[in-house]
């Protein structure tokens, strides 16, 4: 082999040791599936009401190979409901991998209901130190106690 094709594998391989962050880069999409454990709404008065919540979270990616496939955790929110019926909802949620790594994430409602908004990856440990996605999301009640939060963006 000469010195150029040296120098590539060189660069390739360089570039196959690079931030584990370049594994997270990309479209993502998936579907995180939730179970609430507890809504504690307070009516502050006239009809205003400020409600915190904390469910249990499984994501499963659209991408079974991607790293926060099958990461589960939990969210807390809180949703202040104004006596106009408009809702402002935002949250935290920290989920753990197979591994014990863990995501976190911060979410806001931006619709007025609750049901919609926008979420991104704020860190977290070992594969998911420098995580820094972008998301979209729209939330789907199920059966009883569960939903579904679809979501879609640029995993980092």
């Amino acid at each position: 082999m000469n010195a150029r094709g040296k120098l590539i594998h060189l660069v390739v391989l360089a570039l196959l040791c690079i931030s584990p962050s370049l594994v997270l880069a990309g479209k993502c999409s998936g579907t995180n599936i939730n179970n609430l454990v507890s809504w504690e709404p307070t009516e502050i008065g006239k009809g205003t009401t400020l409600a915190l919540m904390r469910a249990t979270s499984v994501t499963v990616s659209d991408d079974p190979k991607a790293p926060y496939h099958l990461a589960a955790g939990e969210c807390i929110g809180t949703f202040l409901t104004t006596p106009e019926g408009k809702t402002q909802a935002s949250g935290t949620c920290s989920r753990k991998d197979k591994d014990g790594d863990v995501l976190n994430e911060e979410w806001v409602a931006t619709d007025g209901t609750g049901g919609r908004g926008a979420a991104k990856n704020v860190g977290g440990t070992g594969k998911f130190a420098g995580a820094s996605s972008k998301m979209e999301w729209a939330f789907s009640p199920l059966q009883g106690k569960m939903s579904a939060v679809r979501w879609t963006g640029d995993c980092q």
